[in-house]
């Protein structure tokens, strides 16, 4: 190995490890105060100025955003983590379980996630037995001990892009059996008021389903002019969908859609119903199946239909995004070579073609979803939060465009057995060639078809799987099409000095992909360490040692120079 080689591999090591350690670093050190991580200002607080040495209070973790940031409820919605608290605490304290107040619907594209903005505050009991171990006066406030708290905490902050958090937090609260001062934090007060609380005697909640939707007939004794539910269970509803209120002089009869649409029915729902005035009632009732349907279950056919066209339709535009569409180019190239192929052999190639991209769709389609199932932080598209898939899906479409502009061919070095099995004879070539469109078209559907994919993995298994096979057909099709039609194939144009120009014209769009990646990389980084400027000098760096000084590059020599 040269020395420039082994200067790339240091340097790709270096990118994609310096990443995933990036992500786990802890800030603060366990003392008091505020700490100051990503888009979050976190900090442990009291709601009074002492504890009882022989009693409750409360303390709370808060978590103070910036402007269009949000964090999550202990149901985050369709993607995102609630955050975690683990404790380090002296003997004879203990601290109860976090509690959540009610959460607000955040809808991002055609996502909605229940979490909080602005400053977000999660009480939690405090007791003390009387025997905790404190420090000495001299530490305390005037003759008064103190308890020293501290907390691991750990929370994922998001807006356009996701951004993991970690912080050691402290709080030294003074013990004293003087109870008499009045709570000094409002915002503890107020969190512990917007927790949901057991419905009032003489009100309740009755749930009636079916196949798609549920009903909740909520009885207060008075009109309500507004209501929400906030499931417990993550697949109980979809989420984004709109949760129709209608008013009557009982109450507020509330119609949402169901998460998993079929004729099985949940035993109960468990959730938050909020109604106007800031009041919310946690129930946990059974579901009786409805006598009827539900008016609008012909909406949600009509919805899944025109899901069904929107997704082949972009699947369609696909083909012409620079990520994909040299994959087809060259294909299609190889298609006017073998014009003279009976047709028998042309519509298999389409085939074989076709079912790459079918099988490497349903593939990650599993993938997600099983990762979906393990805490529904999983989605297509997801993975351009991940600095690791970015570094690696740069250098791929960089290396891939250095390829198409003549400054080597590929599968002579780092991508020899992946484009080997592009070119091998017969249909197991189309076949991988399917596979490397699907592998190539993933950084060009977060742009595209973000908003679609989204949608489609908020739905269930069933759905997720028509909708991404609609996508793949659509990806497919106008390959398909050409080796369906002999004479579309025998009217392209034959070989020629054109190819090589039209090939390396092909180059600019996917440089331009490759530098859109190395901006998103930055972005991903823009607020923990600076403006990402130096996370990007690493990733240029390990891209320039691509196309090495010395005229060479990693793949080796052009064919016919060595």
């Amino acid at each position: 190995m040269t020395l420039f080689r082994r200067t790339w591999f240091l340097f790709l090591w270096l990118v994609v490890h310096g990443a995933a350690f990036a992500q786990l670093h802890e800030v603060g050190d366990g003392s008091d105060g505020p700490v100051k991580a990503a888009h979050v200002t976190a900090e442990l607080a009291a709601s009074v100025p002492a504890a009882s040495p022989q009693g409750s209070s409360q303390i709370a973790l808060i978590l103070h955003l910036e402007s269009g940031w949000h964090v999550y409820w202990v149901n985050a919605g369709d993607s995102g983590e609630a955050p975690n608290v683990d404790w380090v605490l002296p003997a004879g304290v203990t601290v109860g379980k976090m509690q959540f107040p009610t959460p607000k619907r955040l809808p991002l594209g055609p996502l909605m996630d229940y979490g909080y903005e602005g400053t977000a505050v999660f009480p939690f009991e405090l007791k003390l037995d009387g025997t905790s171990r404190v420090s000495n006066s001299s530490e305390g406030v005037g003759s008064n001990p103190v308890t020293h708290l501290k907390a691991h905490v750990r929370w994922l902050v998001c807006r356009e892009v996701c951004v993991p958090g970690k912080a050691f937090l402290g709080l030294s609260l003074p013990v004293s059996a003087n109870q008499n001062a009045q709570a000094s934090s409002s915002l503890i007060a107020a969190a512990i008021r917007a927790e949901p609380v057991a419905l009032p005697q003489g009100e309740s909640v009755t749930v009636s389903g079916s196949r798609d939707h549920l009903v909740l007939r909520i009885e207060t004794g008075k009109r309500e002019s507004e209501a929400e539910f906030y499931p417990l269970d993550e697949d109980a509803l979809r989420n984004a969908a709109e949760q129709r209120a209608v008013p009557n002089a009982q109450g507020v009869l509330l119609t949402v859609e169901r998460g998993d649409i079929s004729d099985t029915l949940p035993a109960h729902l468990k959730g938050i119903v909020k109604l106007n005035g800031n009041r919310s009632y946690l129930i946990n009732v059974p579901v009786n199946r409805a006598a009827a349907a539900v008016n609008a279950s012909g909406t949600s056919s009509l919805g899944f239909t025109l899901a069904i066209l929107l997704a082949l339709t972009g699947g369609l535009v696909l083909n012409l995004m620079p990520c994909v569409f040299p994959v087809l180019f060259l294909k299609a190239l190889s298609l006017a070579g073998s014009a003279t192929e009976n047709r028998r052999t042309q519509r298999l190639h389409g085939f074989s073609y076709t079912a790459g991209i079918l099988v490497s769709f349903w593939t990650i389609v599993a993938v997600l979803l099983v990762l979906r199932a393990g805490g529904r932080q999983a989605g297509w598209g997801f993975q351009l939060q991940s600095p690791v898939f970015v570094v690696l899906m740069a250098s791929l479409l960089f290396f891939m465009a250095l390829s198409l502009a003549g400054q080597f061919d590929l599968g002579l070095s780092l991508t020899s057995k992946g484009d080997a099995l592009t070119r091998r004879p017969g249909y197991a070539g189309s076949f991988f060639t399917g596979v490397l469109a699907t592998v190539v078209a993933t950084p060009c559907t977060a742009p595209l078809m973000g908003a679609a994919i989204g949608f489609a993995l908020a739905q269930s298994a069933v759905v997720t799987f028509a909708i991404f096979t609609a996508l793949a057909l659509g990806l497919a099709l106008p390959y398909l099409l050409l080796t369906l039609q002999l004479g579309w194939a025998k009217r392209m144009p034959r070989p020629g000095r054109w190819m090589e120009t039209l090939k390396q014209l092909t180059a600019v769009p996917l440089f331009l992909t490759a530098v859109w990646l190395v901006w998103v990389y930055g972005r991903l980084y823009s607020s923990s360490a600076g403006d990402g400027s130096d996370h990007i000098a690493r990733l240029l760096v390990g891209l320039f040692c691509l196309r090495l000084p010395d005229g060479s590059s990693l793949a080796g020599p052009r064919r016919g120079s060595e």
